[in-house]
């Protein structure tokens, strides 16, 4: 990806600030915590790369059903095109076709919701705010939301959002409304100087995006993906590593599958076995990381400002760059010498 120029910049650091933004906690590092794209540009550069690599794209169209046989899978276009193949990848979404086609999708779902917009900045600027190292902000809780606001500069853009990361059924009986959130969290980056002033705010868009994996992520001749399968980070809600993950889990398992002959929903098992023993325990992890910090932010991020360690290994772990599961112990561990210090310090 970097020699085709679809990685558009590095961060190398992060702010983390609590939902009453009395504490701030910032990690630096000298290797990148991220790398972050265009969605445009990114998106178009897989499809050429796939094109290239020998497949078809048929653009314009959408999926209205499919039919798995004995022999073969059917895919059927809207324009009643029929598409024949040994397996069905699902990489069309949360509100996936081929899952809900295949009895994979749950009749009740909950999702997170999310209003942004990307704005195009000189280099210069986004230099001068967030430095060479483009260091990213997040703000935990804006507003109580149980989500956060971000700020991501990138090379000549910043993408500037909130999410809300839990169902209506988590919540209050007052309903949210996230573009008025957003257009005071923009107002607040303006005061507290972390975008320019100069700035103004755009047309807002809107997504939506899963907050649990699916029970089953794979059928006869049928491999759910990304975001299809509901593979996300639950905490900041990142999908394009998990996405592109699977994504190739799913490539070898399709691999072995026609290799052996076997497309069955017993060989291609191995798939949701293999994501899991990936990336899986992580997930699980981070939905029970998620609860616990909707409801102590300002205490977390409080004791993560006063210990250097602490907040390199919790800021890295929001970030994706680290594995909870592999750092959980220490980040415990931690957490509760900073606690405990912090007790007798107060006393």
């Amino acid at each position: 990806m970097e020699d085709k120029g679809l990685v558009e910049s590095y961060t190398y650091g992060g702010i983390a600030y609590s939902s009453s933004l009395k504490y701030k906690a910032m990690v630096q590092k000298k290797e990148p915590l991220g790398a972050m794209v265009v969605r445009k540009k990114f998106d178009y550069g897989l499809v050429q790369l796939a094109v290239d690599s020998g497949a078809d794209f048929i653009d314009g169209k959408t999926v209205e059903d499919i039919k798995i046989s004995k022999d073969k899978a059917k895919v059927i276009l809207d324009d009643k095109t029929e598409i024949e193949s040994e397996i069905v990848v699902g990489a069309d979404g949360i509100r996936s076709a081929v899952a809900k086609k295949m009895g994979l999708a749950p009749t009740k779902r909950e999702i997170g919701l999310c209003v942004f917009q990307e704005y195009e900045v000189d280099e210069e600027i986004i230099d001068k705010f967030f430095g060479k190292e483009r260091m990213c902000h997040t703000h935990i809780k804006f507003q109580n939301i149980p989500g956060y606001g971000w700020v991501f500069p990138k090379k000549q853009h910043l993408n500037i959002g909130v999410v809300k990361l839990s169902s209506d059924t988590d919540m209050s009986k007052t309903k949210i409304n996230l573009l008025n959130i957003y257009k005071d969290y923009f107002n607040v980056l303006k005061k507290t100087r972390v975008i320019p002033e100069k700035l103004k705010i755009g047309q807002c868009k809107g997504g939506t995006l899963p907050l649990a994996p699916l029970e089953k992520t794979y059928s006869d001749r049928v491999i759910l993906v990304g975001d299809a399968a509901g593979v996300i980070n639950p905490l900041s809600g990142e999908g394009i590593y998990y996405a592109m993950s699977s994504g190739e889990i799913a490539a070898n398992i399709i691999s072995e599958s026609l290799e052996s002959e076997d497309t069955s929903e017993k060989f291609l098992s191995k798939y949701q076995k293999n994501w899991k023993k990936d990336f899986g325990r992580d997930i699980k992890l981070l939905l029970r990381a998620t609860k616990g910090l909707r409801k102590e932010t300002d205490k977390f991020i409080r004791l993560v400002s006063k210990d250097e360690k602490l907040a390199d290994i919790a800021v890295s772990i929001l970030h994706g760059s680290l594995s909870i599961h592999d750092y959980r112990w220490k980040l415990i561990r931690r957490y509760l010498y900073v606690s405990f210090k912090d007790l007798f310090s107060i006393k």
